[in-house]
């Protein structure tokens, strides 16, 4: 529902200006998401064209302009074709025609996937900067939890379709999980080697989303299916239970296995090293302060007087070669 309008009851062409331009997209691919034959600032004029915004051509070029201000592109940008464009320069457009109708929800479809990684950080930054100064809501997709994490106040987890888990950020990254979202916490890489996290590998294939199992859709690949008792995975949908402050997991596990659960990632203590050093070791790099405090400071040598100047320093670097006074000497020489 947006205001009092059902947009999936709404057919595309009895929907209002006001409808599309209130829910925009930011999509996947960014290169194909251009017209390779228009400009970046025609292309983006023709956007504000359609959802009526500015009365004159000056006003969507100004207007324009404005956009390109948002999504940190230099104007000059304007006048260049999308074959002059990086993968994320060309995003950075996406963004920028998907705010032109100052939208109340923006559907973000895994808007960073396609970018290097380099490229990622600084699209998703622009993405929550606009976000956070135009007040919009944002449907964010994406299969990388860490970026979900920067990023999201809520998280739907799905699985062929089916929302196994929602909640908040913080409900979602600790324990108790939905074996999917387990799994799929334990699969994000992490280059800091004190922290701990567990290894959960999904066994099987994907079914496809067509032809669903029975039951439960994720039990061909549930790693905690033995333990719930007969058949009831294969055999039934579980329902939606509710864990608390609107924490919900589609799940047959009972509320024991739950409250066993532990953390996929832990953060390390990286002082737990050398705290559990013996004394000895720690005499020999590091002394305790007090027993620095407490040992006597030694007094600095009187400095004896040199009876004899120091030799001059050598010059290390190598002699050059002084400039031939006669033109003809560059010959001899060569």
């Amino acid at each position: 529902m947006l205001g009092a309008v059902s947009i999936g009851d709404t057919e595309v062409n009895d929907r209002t200006r006001k409808t599309v331009s209130s829910v925009q997209m930011v999509f996947q691919n960014p290169f194909d998401t251009l017209n390779p034959s228009h400009s970046i600032g025609s292309q983006i004029m023709r956007t504000l064209e359609k959802f009526g915004i500015g009365d004159t051509e000056d006003d969507r070029r100004n207007r324009m302009l404005e956009l390109l201000d948002l999504v940190k592109l230099p104007r000059a940008f304007a006048e260049r074709m999308p074959r002059q464009l990086s993968g994320g320069q060309k995003q950075r457009i996406g963004v920028a025609r998907a705010f032109a109708g100052q939208p109340q929800v923006v559907v973000a479809d895994e808007p960073v996937s396609a970018l290097d990684v380099s490229v990622q950080a600084a699209v998703t930054e622009l993405l929550m900067d606009i976000q956070r100064e135009a007040k919009t809501t944002m449907l964010f997709i994406s299969h990388d939890l860490s970026v979900v994490r920067y990023i999201a106040d809520r998280v739907v987890v799905m699985y062929l379709g089916h929302i196994v888990e929602q909640g908040t950020t913080d409900q979602i990254f600790s324990p108790p999980y939905h074996p999917y979202t387990e799994a799929l916490l334990s699969a994000i890489p992490i280059a800091d080697t004190s922290v701990e996290k567990q290894h959960i590998v999904l066994d099987g294939d994907i079914p496809s989303a067509l032809n669903p199992p029975s039951g439960c859709p994720f039990q061909t690949r549930c790693p905690r299916k033995a333990e719930v008792g007969g058949d009831l995975c294969e055999t039934e949908m579980p329902p939606a239970r509710k864990l608390g402050d609107g924490h919900e997991v589609k799940c047959h596990l009972s509320q024991a296995v739950f409250d066993s659960m532990t953390p996929v990632i832990v953060l390390g203590n990286k002082d737990a090293d050398t705290s559990a050093k013996p004394a000895a070791a720690l005499t020999s790099s590091a002394a305790p302060a007090k027993a620095k405090a407490a040992a006597p400071k030694k007094k600095p040598a009187a400095k004896k007087p040199s009876a004899a100047k120091s030799a001059p320093k050598k010059d290390a670097s190598p002699p050059r070669m002084s400039k031939p006074s006669n033109p003809d000497d560059l010959k001899k020489i060569s």
